[in-house]
């Protein structure tokens, strides 16, 4: 604009002196000057359009331009002044500037080239010192310039010139502080960058969304060492699981080298003692070899075998440690042998009667039969500690069960109170889903009332239509009666005379004008009344009342009009040769009634006007019903939805209770891994089933922007109609964010229903895990009674046959046979060791694999609980992963709403400095009019 002015002033000074000077040939260079100027000023005209559209306004209106842009766009022409075209012959005298006129090119047709931006660079690197020199050089060659036409110059160019200079001596300040702004938005660019590299954030422009990024933060930084804790403590208490169990398998391989050491003793002293029996009998007769019955009473009686017998008993107690089912038909195998042997025994001691009196005879063996009856003795001794050994054993194990006990009863305290939590979340989510049926059923009233309102509105437009027609029917009517009335007043013109027609014809003119005037502002009113939208229900009743008074009425008065009109027919046909007077009375009745006419037809346009707002009313009505039910109908498919889900969470439960029921049921390994299997698929299906559900959530969310996007185009148009119906939209949006509020509520009631679900499972898996154990240390408690009840019988009725044996052995005497029966049953004792032995072995490797397998086990359910846990802090994961997803969201919404905003304060901004460009190209352009006719006018 400025370098506008000065290519304007110029130009008009160069024509001035140009005319002035013209038969002046002494002076070349003035003209060469003057010239030099024209065209200056004409480059200088045509050199801002050019630069226009860089120095204004940009393509994408960024908020941070180039200050090299702002330069050269708001830069007062202090180096682009006429000079700059280069012109063929410059004057040193007059312009001392014209030795930089090479730094733009012109083409061969005349018109100058745009320069290039390089020029705004070496604008912004010069210092300030020297852009001030510069522009004070400028300002004194314009002082100069002006003083030298200022008695030629209108009073309007001087102003201008004073505001120009001005400008020039406040633009070093607008320069600095505009520098100073773009370092302050250079340094705010990459704290922006940063804050979008490593937050949801993309402007610094919202400080509430930046504190609440960092509470979430904090919050999971909080639920993070929460969750630690928690992983630490379980961490701790399978470690302590682990190291009783360890301790049991110690105390369990000690138990099993004991027995073996025992075995192994045992059967040295046996060796020992049946080699020292072998000796003695080997020189006794072959005929001595017959059965002695009280050697046979004494080896079936003697203590030597119950070490053997109690590793026999303890090995099927192994046994039913891992295996409880062969535990009965052993028992009952057991009974049945023991039987057999009784009746064996009962077979003996029948033979040793009738044999006792060959046995006194033998008194030379007492002394050998006190000897091993002593050494009997030690042995029942060393049985006495073995089986305080295993009442130690007893006592242990019944500590175990009191643990486990103690174990189960904290179990069912925490299952307890998680099915507690349960049913009381049951009845939050009961709660909720009743407050959302109370919604939907305010909605359905509220809808069934809009629905009434409608059916009214619909039958106040059918009654309008009625009355419409009607009214056009009586306004015919009455243009037709007019017609008469004008008539006849034409007939009683004609036979009144010239001078009364010229009255008459006087006075229904002024009295039609009006009328007609009345009608066509009433269409005029009713044309601009159509592109009016109204949403009031009150003018909607008003305008009906109106059209309900206005028919009784019209009709009334057409039908006096009617009686009048007759009762003027008669006056005039009977009264044709009366006096002027009579005829002037009814032109003046006849005037009377045509205004009545009037008025009722600007009453009938009224009616209509107040129909048509009825029906814009009914329209607007109709399209807000139809809103408000799509928004119930969503609603309604989202509650279905939830409903839906509510009934699958139930389902789950009931099969998880049946399963349980199941699992505690089925005691077998291979079946808990079945169920152990088939809950992760579950697992699985019900991670799936929630990535779903993220996506379909991220495509809702994605809907919804585009939606709120659309309605807010469609809001920026509709706003006078919003703000007619607001209280309306303001009691929807309650509802609609009640419904959010409780959808989303019902999501995490229905997520922590899942986790308590998953919780309450493992915790009834634990629970049967810890019956069974109970229940199975209670079979062996119960075993190892009846077994030492049954071992105490053994020794009692051993004691007994001992007594009896002794009595026998003082009066008994022993035979050479007898001998030679022992050897014989000797060498039989040491088959059956060995025999025993070689079964005791596969024995004892069967229990030192299922030590390995037992072993082997406690690494799996090591290894399952690690993935348990893996997979619980999986599940953690994603949760936070999808509350950070949900929180980026609703930020980037928020920012979205405030880039809407600042992006419409930008446009109105650019409306608006687009306007005052405008209105100032319009005033350069009038006065450079003024000066071109000023300039032609000289």
């Amino acid at each position: 604009m400025l370098q506008r002015l000065r290519g304007a002033i110029d130009r008009t000074i160069a024509e001035e002196q140009a005319r002035q000077k013209s038969g002046d040939t002494a002076s070349p260079s003035r003209s060469g000057s003057t010239s030099s100027r024209r065209s200056d000023a004409n480059a200088a005209g045509r050199r801002p359009r050019a630069k226009k559209p860089s120095t204004d306004i940009t393509d994408n209106g960024a908020p941070n331009p180039d200050p090299a842009v702002f330069e050269a766009a708001f830069v007062i022409d202090d180096s682009d002044d006429p000079s700059r075209t280069g012109s063929p012959a410059p004057s040193p005298e007059k312009d001392p500037r014209d030795g930089s006129g090479t730094s733009s090119t012109t083409p061969k047709d005349g018109q100058p080239q745009p320069e290039p931006l390089q020029d705004g660079a070496a604008a912004e690197k010069e210092s300030e010192p020297a852009k001030r020199s510069a522009a004070d050089g400028a300002t004194d060659n314009a002082n100069s310039q002006v003083a030298m036409t200022a008695a030629e110059l209108s009073p309007e160019i001087k102003q201008r010139l004073r505001k120009l200079e001005k400008l020039e001596a406040t633009y070093p300040e607008l320069l600095r502080s505009y520098r100073i702004a773009h370092k302050r938005a250079t340094a705010i660019e990459p704290f922006e960058k940063a804050l979008r590299e490593n937050t949801p954030l993309a402007s610094i422009g919202d400080p509430d969304a930046l504190v609440e990024y960092l509470n979430q933060v904090n919050l999971r930084g909080d639920m993070v060492m929460e969750e630690l804790k928690k992983v630490s403590a379980d961490k701790d208490e399978l470690n302590k699981k682990h190291q009783q169990s360890e301790e049991k398998l110690r105390q369990a391989l000690e138990d099993l080298e004991a027995l073996r050491s025992t075995a192994s003793a045992n059967a040295n002293e046996r060796e020992s003692t049946d080699s020292q029996q072998a000796s003695t009998t080997a020189a006794e007769a072959a005929p001595d070899k017959a059965k002695s019955p009280v050697t046979s009473v004494l080896s079936m009686f003697s203590p030597k075998q119950k070490p053997r017998e109690d590793v026999a008993k303890d090995s099927p107690a192994g046994d039913d440690f891992f295996s409880y089912d062969d535990e009965v038909p052993q028992l009952q195998a057991e009974v049945a042998s023991k039987t057999e042997e009784i009746q064996q025994l009962k077979g003996r001691v029948d033979d040793l009667q009738k044999e006792l009196s060959v046995v006194r005879e033998n008194s030379t063996s007492l002394a050998e039969n006190l000897e091993k009856a002593t050494k009997e003795l030690s042995e029942s001794r060393e049985g006495e500690d073995a089986r305080e050994a295993l009442q130690t054993q007893l006592d242990e194990r019944t500590r175990e069960i009191k643990t486990l006990n103690a174990s189960l009863e904290a179990a069912q305290t925490q299952l307890k109170k998680l099915e507690q939590q349960v049913e009381k979340d049951k009845q939050e989510h009961a709660a909720k889903v009743k407050d959302v049926q109370s919604c939907l059923a305010k909605s359905d009233t509220r809808s069934a009332e809009l629905d009434a309102e409608l059916t009214k509105a619909h039958s106040a437009t059918q009654i309008s239509k009625k009355l419409v027609d009607d009214l056009s029917q009586q306004v015919e009517h009455l243009k037709r009666e007019r017609s008469d009335n004008l008539v006849k007043i034409d007939e009683l013109k004609k036979k009144i005379g010239p001078a009364a027609a010229t009255n008459v014809i006087s006075a229904p003119a002024e009295e039609l004008s009006p009328a007609t005037s009345a009608a066509t502002s009433s269409s005029g009113s009713k044309k601009k009344n159509n592109k009016k939208k109204k949403g009031k229900s009150g003018g909607a009743n008003a305008a009906a009342s109106v059209v309900t008074t206005a028919i009784p009425a019209a009709q009334k008065e057409s039908t006096k009009d009617a009686s009048r009109s007759v009762a003027g027919d008669s006056v005039v046909v009977a009264d044709s040769s009366t006096s002027h007077v009579v005829l002037e009375s009814e032109i003046a009745k006849l005037r009377t009634e045509v205004e009545a006419k009037d008025k009722e037809i600007e009453k009938l346009s009224r009616a209509r006007k107040s129909e048509e707002d009825l029906r814009e009313e009914i329209e607007h009505l109709q399209e807000n019903l139809l809103t408000i039910g799509q928004d119930h109908v969503e609603a309604k498919e989202k509650i279905k939805g939830l409903e839906q889900e509510k009934s699958q969470l139930e389902k789950q439960i009931a099969e998880l209770q049946s399963q349980m029921a199941s699992s505690s049921q089925s005691q077998s390994d291979a079946t808990h891994k079945a169920k152990l299997q088939g809950d992760l698929d579950g697992l699985q299906k019900e991670y799936d089933d929630l990535k779903e559900k993220s996506a379909m959530l991220q495509s809702d969310l994605g809907a919804a922007q585009q939606l709120a996007q659309t309605r807010f185009k469609d809001l920026s148009d509709l706003r006078q109609v919003l703000q007619k119906a607001q209280p309306e939209l303001k009691s929807l949006r309650e509802e609609s964010a009640a419904l959010k509020k409780t959808k989303e509520e019902l999501d995490a009631r229905t997520r922590e229903l899942r986790a308590a679900e998953k919780k309450e499972a493992d915790l009834k898996r634990e629970a049967g895990r810890a019956q069974q154990l109970a229940t199975d240390r209670d079979k062996e408690v119960k075993s190892l009674q009846e077994k030492l009840k049954s071992e105490g019988a053994n020794r009692q009725k051993a004691e007994e046959g001992k007594r009896t044996a002794d009595k026998e052995l003082r009066q008994a005497e022993a035979d050479k046979l007898e001998s030679s029966a022992k050897a014989d049953k000797a060498e039989r004792e040491l088959q059956r060791a060995q025999e025993e032995l070689n079964r005791l072995r596969p024995r004892v490797k069967e229990l030192e694999e299922q030590v390995h397998k037992l072993r082997r086990d406690k690494a799996a359910s090591q290894e399952e609980a690690e993935f348990k846990a893996q997979q619980y802090g999986n599940a953690q994961a994603l949760l936070t992963s999808m509350r950070d997803q949900a929180t980026e969201l609703s930020v980037q919404l928020k920012e979205s709403k405030s880039q809407a905003e600042s992006l419409e304060e930008e446009l109105a901004e650019v409306q608006r400095l687009l306007q005052e460009r405008t209105r100032e190209g319009e005033t350069m352009r009038r006065l450079l009019a003024d000066v071109d006719e000023r300039a032609d006018a000289k």
